[in-house]
């Protein structure tokens, strides 16, 4: 089953969830691909994993207003349709590796700007999402700001979500 959003405005709200980090995943809201909103992380969780991770997204103060999150997963680790499932938002999953062709995942974008998507959202919604979040990057802004926070070594005191 495909889902559709209404209405995807220019300053749409998604969470960008980058787990790359082995001991949290970082999250980033942003509107569109211009402000910055907000930065959660999320300490990594052996066992049910994106169970929690989803819970912790709902019970963040900026859950009201987000329409959709991109997950930018290269292990595997978190598993979309759960995180789908409890948030009840449409989840994007990005990745610029090819090894991932097969899976699930079509191909997105030109030459260099090649992205390898997997979601449920209509094509004319998932185009307008990637057009509007579109950076300088390989990666949409959203993963693109969570990715380099969790390649950075956060720390331990501002490892709380405690919103």
């Amino acid at each position: 089953m495909r889902t559709s959003l209404r209405y995807v405005k220019k300053e749409i709200r998604l969470l960008g969830l980058d787990a790359c980090n082995p001991r949290l995943t970082i999250g980033a809201v942003v509107r569109g691909g211009l402000y910055l909103d907000g930065v959660m992380a999320f300490a990594r969780e052996a066992e049910g994993e994106a169970d929690l991770l989803a819970e912790k997204v709902t019970e963040s103060r900026y859950f009201p207003e987000l329409r959709t999150m991109m997950l930018h997963d290269p292990k595997g680790l978190l598993n979309s349709r759960t995180l789908q499932r409890v948030t009840r938002l449409p989840v994007i999953t990005v990745s610029i590796d090819s090894h991932v062709h097969g899976r699930g995942y079509r191909l997105y974008g030109k030459n260099q700007q090649q992205l390898w998507i997997k979601t449920r959202l209509e094509s004319s919604s998932l185009e307008k999402i990637l057009s509007l979040t579109q950076s300088d990057g390989r990666l949409p802004e959203p993963l693109r700001i969570a990715h380099l926070l969790a390649k950075l070594n956060i720390p331990r005191r501002l490892r709380r979500d405690k919103e």
